[in-house]
């Protein structure tokens, strides 16, 4: 069985990863990259021993077997469809797409041309978080009422992070997509219903328009909640954390910490991925966080033609709650101080009385996805187009 050959679509920080965690794949070889400026692609195959180095996409696409999608997030749709197009197996770094319609059409092409598609979401392929999920499968925890989940350090290594054309949004589509992934993988992936966020522009103004911080709220259809925060404003380090609250029993789950080797350098470590600051360096970075095992599991689902764990349809409902985080972040909820209305007996009662309302109170502050019924997709585009709310994500 010949192992698959495959070409990389970017040289940039996360196909340096890809380049190290194959190394532990014995099932692909890398042969080809492609870059914007040719001597970047170039340069990039004589540091990694990669013989195709190109900045033209039809000419990696004849050699290769599965084709990486690690440009900047505007590029995945042309380059995913002209991938399948050629009859590649594709996988697709987080997020899928800058907008649904380019997501549906990424999905839609590799389904049209029969190659296999994956999202790479790489953190529930963790072993830290699978173990998580055995432990909270076992019962240990009890019934789960809540999580959290932290993706935090001090902002992104290249400069197309901080623009809106290339990368469709700050943070929340940097590393949100990976907190919301893991809480859904968590919990089996149960359909969302309600998604509420704040985001701000706090230290990066003088870079970007976009949000650097963001904290959102998941409500699941049947009733856990979770808390996503995605942040570029931490001082020194980096955070990947996960907390499950049960009704008998709590989990901590730190991707980064408790690893015995504690670091603190002023210039930071990036062949050990340790930022300036404390970081607790990890012993095996790339099969600690998963992505051997991620890659490996996609390529033998594209062998099989089997559904990968993380596949274009989790990409698309990620997206979507990326969406629907920007909307409630225009359009509230808030409750603005000085707050003094009149009236309220207990300060618990307005809650109270939405509680008995059925949530009718609060249904123009949160979106609830229409997981099942896309004929009400272009309904709620439209909605977003006639309140001036297009602009918050296209």
């Amino acid at each position: 069985m010949k192992p698959f050959r495959v070409g990389l679509i970017g040289s940039g920080g996360i196909s340096r990863t890809y380049v190290e965690a194959f190394q532990h794949v014995p099932d692909a070889d890398v042969v080809a990259v492609w870059s914007r400026q040719r001597e970047n692609a170039e340069r990039f195959g004589r540091e990694h021993g990669i013989s195709l180095a190109t900045d033209r996409v039809e000419d990696l696409l004849p050699q290769v077997d599965v084709v990486c999608v690690n440009s900047p997030n505007a590029c995945h749709a042309p380059h995913a469809i002209a991938a399948a197009g050629a009859g590649k197996h594709v996988i697709v770094e987080k997020p899928l797409a800058v907008s649904l319609e380019e997501g549906q059409a990424i999905v839609d092409a590799c389904a049209d041309a029969g190659v296999g598609l994956a999202y790479a979401e790489e953190l529930p392929f963790v072993p830290k978080f699978e173990r998580a999920r055995e432990i909270l499968e076992s019962g240990a925890l009890g019934e789960i009422l809540y999580l959290t989940q932290r993706e935090a350090h001090g902002g992104p290594y290249s400069p197309w992070f901080f623009t809106r054309d290339e990368a469709g949004g700050g943070v929340l589509m940097d590393m949100a997509c990976h907190a919301i992934e893991l809480v859904r993988w968590v919990l089996g992936k149960p359909p969302v219903a309600k998604v509420t966020a704040h985001v701000a522009n706090a230290l990066h103004r003088d870079k970007t328009e976009l949000e650097d911080h963001s904290v959102i709220h998941l409500e699941f259809a049947d009733g856990i909640t979770a808390t996503c925060e995605a942040s570029w404003v931490l001082q020194g380090g980096m955070q990947s954390r996960l907390e499950l609250w049960g009704t008998e029993g709590y989990l901590d789950v730190d991707l980064l910490h408790g690893s015995g080797l504690e670091l603190y350098t002023h210039r930071g470590s990036p062949q050990h991925m340790a930022p300036p600051g404390w970081t607790m360096t990890l012993t095996n970075w790339v099969v600690e966080n998963g992505y051997p095992q991620e890659l490996s599991h996609f390529l033998q689902c594209f062998r099989e033609g089997t559904t990968p764990r993380e596949s274009g349809a989790d990409g698309l409902v990620v997206l979507e709650i990326l969406l629907a985080a920007y909307v409630s972040a225009a359009t509230g909820p808030t409750a603005a101080r000085p707050h003094r209305r009149a009236g309220i007996a207990r300060p618990v009662a307005p809650w109270l009385h939405t509680l008995s309302s059925g949530g009718r109170s609060l249904r123009s502050c949160v979106w609830r996805r229409q997981t099942k019924d896309r004929k009400e997709r272009p309904r709620f585009r439209d909605r977003l187009a006639a309140g001036g709310l297009a602009s918050v994500y296209c």
